[in-house]
Order: structure tokens, then sequence, then C-alpha cells
């Protein structure tokens, strides 16, 4: 079997793909990757599931409200679009 691993992707510091060490939201998970670009769009964060359904997170809703904060599980990708000025 693969690692346990889900990828964080688009305007983060280090994108790349972690390890699932258990447990772990999408804002916990975008501070794994050295957290958001001076350009990411925090409001419209995707997840992404292994099973293809996607999940729009507002982060800074998220960061406010912990219940707007999705679970991430092995298989998962966040990806962190850029924001347009």
């Amino acid at each position: 079997p693969g690692d346990l691993v889900y990828y964080v992707r688009g305007e983060v510091r280090a994108p790349n793909r972690q390890i699932y060490v258990g447990e772990i939201t999408v804002t916990k998970a975008i501070a794994t990757a050295g957290d958001f670009t001076d350009f990411a769009n925090h409001s419209n964060v995707l997840l992404i599931r292994a099973d293809g359904k996607t999940i729009k997170v507002d982060c800074d809703d998220a960061q406010r409200d912990p219940s707007k904060d999705p679970r991430v599980y092995p298989g998962d990708q966040i990806v962190v679009s850029r924001r347009f000025f």
C-alpha cells in the first residue's frame, strides 16, 4: 500500500505532499505547507476528496468557526487559488 499522504497545492509557501499522521483540518494542513503566500485567496480553497468530491472552504471563516474547517483524509488534495486584485 502507498503512504498515507495528502497534497497541498497552489498558493502556499511549500506546496508538496504531506504525510498524514492523524486528524488534521484544512487550515492546519495549509499551515503544514508553510501557510498562504501573499497572493493566496483565503476564501476560495478547494478540498478535493480522494473520490473526487469537491468542498469549497473559506479559511477566514474556518479560523473563526472550527465547524467550517473540514477534516482532511489520506488521498485528499487541498488547492489554494490565487486571488485577483
